[in-house]
């Protein structure tokens, strides 16, 4: 049998099969110095003779120098060899995958989005007096059930595939309103529909709490985060897996929770509702929120070239 055969009851005690066999740990003077013939992978506790402590070697195929396994070595994508390819081949392979950040100038002015407004609700450009970072504004106003909505109409996401959500959001006050954030997310106004989405929403009837909401195109159902809303500025991240199927919530950066109930694995978003942002207040009184943008890498049914 040669010597990268599996043990079995009739192998004979073999001390070039055992070292062959087992990974050998030392001092880099200690490895370099051992027959590489005789042994395949080994650990060095201490930098010296030429090896790097913490660093995994691979003695080479024909016994004369061992390939180091760990090296530390910027990963940039621009050679064919040595840094996993170059970076174009990672685009030509994935010609499904889309990476949209709307966070550009242009991006947060509300007449790059559809517009929809119930009541006295009413949409803004606005600049935060503070940072001056743009934001859309969405604003219900004073009349009691008022809606003010933003969706972004783009190339349709296909649930087939992860997706990655995460946009950030400011609510003027954080009390007796409801908002809906996501994509493919229902109107505020609606129903809880079962179209398929992925969003995160709040409604202070329920709680003061950020909750997801997931649909499969048959059911829905909405899991309680836990964390409250609030005034300050806050980040939102949904993870989609289909092949779980889970989706994820982080607020600020922070595990909220994983939900596995009613997630699509199938269909694509509307044509006219790729991401939206949906407010109502439930009081005479405005209660606004500012939109800072998002970011949504996904993919899509078709290949683009």
């Amino acid at each position: 049998m040669s010597l990268g055969n599996e043990w079995d009851n009739a192998t004979p005690a073999s001390a070039v099969k055992l070292n062959g066999m087992t990974v050998t740990y030392g001092t880099g003077t200690y490895l370099a110095a051992l027959d590489k013939t005789k042994h395949k992978l080994v650990v060095c506790t201490s930098t010296s003779g030429g090896l790097t402590v913490d660093h995994v070697y691979l003695a080479s195929a024909d016994g004369t120098t061992w390939l180091d396994l760990s090296g530390i070595v910027d990963h940039t994508h621009t050679a064919t060899t040595g840094d996993g390819g170059r970076y174009s081949e990672i685009l030509l392979s994935n010609p499904k995958v889309f990476d949209l950040v709307l966070t550009k100038t242009d991006d947060l002015k509300k007449a790059q989005w559809i517009e929809t407004v119930t009541g006295t609700g009413t949409i803004e450009d606005a600049t935060d007096g503070t940072t001056g970072e743009r934001s859309i504004r969405l604003r219900p106003n004073g009349t009691s059930g008022s809606e003010a909505q933003i969706s972004y109409p783009h190339i349709q996401a296909s649930f087939g595939g992860r997706a990655l959500f995460i946009s950030k959001l400011r609510i003027e006050t954080a009390t007796n309103l409801a908002f809906h954030i996501g994509v493919g997310a229902d109107d505020i106004t609606a129903a809880d529909s079962n179209t398929i989405k992925i969003q995160t929403e709040v409604c202070t009837v329920t709680n003061n709490n950020f909750w997801l909401r997931t649909a499969n195109g048959s059911a829905n159902s909405a899991s309680d985060s836990g964390v409250a809303i609030g005034t300050s500025r806050t980040g939102i991240k949904m993870i989609f897996h289909p092949a779980t199927p889970e989706c994820q919530l982080l607020i600020n950066d922070a595990n909220a929770l994983i939900k596995t109930t009613n997630i699509p694995t199938s269909g694509a978003t509307a044509d006219n509702n790729l991401i939206k942002v949906s407010l109502k207040n439930s009081t005479a009184a405005d209660r606004p929120m500012h939109f800072y943008g998002a970011r949504l890498a996904y993919f899509v049914s078709d290949e683009w070239f």
